[in-house]
């Protein structure tokens, strides 16, 4: 296949690690606004998740290569947008009900939400993996599966670091938003969710 981009060095795989993680940071800040109803676990949980998704995503698509991408790209927009909207409706669902401060939270990072919010927001990372396997990464010397997987942890611990970095910042916030935290995230789910469908289908930049 030919090679359409120029070579990939260090540099250009973190910011390239960097972008992917931005819709991350934002829920990540979610998740810290509403730091006092989830256990260190489930945070510890979501942040792993979030870093292997990211990495795995990677792999994955470098693999399929770009037929499998392709189709893919059809769809995962759809696919992040719904699972974005679920679980940002069911946070704002919860805030404006009569339990009120009372919610626990316990489900926000349940097992479930959590393996969905990991593929909602690392899904763009499989097509970058295809895009990846389209140039020639150089991180060191040796074989290109050796660089990619290099690659994909690269962009996976950026993924880690910068969720962490959100879920840090929203806890030091949440005190001035009090009950309306959990609304206040779902509402950012849903228009990250928004935002990224409306991206993929042309109506914004």
């Amino acid at each position: 296949m030919c090679k359409f981009f120029a070579p990939m060095n260090l540099l250009a795989i973190l910011l390239l690690g960097i972008a992917l993680s931005l819709d991350t940071f934002a829920v990540s800040l979610t998740l810290g606004l509403l730091a006092d109803r989830t256990t260190h676990r489930q945070k510890v949980r979501f942040l792993v998740v979030i870093g292997l998704f990211h990495f795995l995503m990677i792999v994955i698509g470098w693999f399929m290569g770009e037929t499998v991408s392709r189709l893919i790209a059809d769809y995962d927009h759809w696919i992040a947008f719904g699972l974005l909207l679920f679980i940002g409706g069911k946070m704002i669902q919860e805030g404006l009900s009569a339990r009120g401060d009372s919610v626990s939270g316990s489900d926000l990072l349940s097992l479930r939400n959590t393996l969905l919010l990991g593929i909602a927001l690392s899904i763009d990372a499989l097509i970058t993996g295809f895009t990846i396997g389209l140039v020639q990464v150089r991180l060191f010397a040796g074989c290109q599966l050796g660089n990619v997987l290099a690659a994909a942890l690269i962009i996976g611990l950026s993924a880690l670091v910068i969720s962490a970095a959100g879920i840090g910042i929203g806890r030091k916030a949440s005190s001035r938003l009090g009950a309306k935290a959990e609304v206040f995230g779902g509402l950012i789910l849903i228009a990250i969710g928004t935002r990224i469908l409306l991206e993929h289908l042309g109506v914004i930049g």
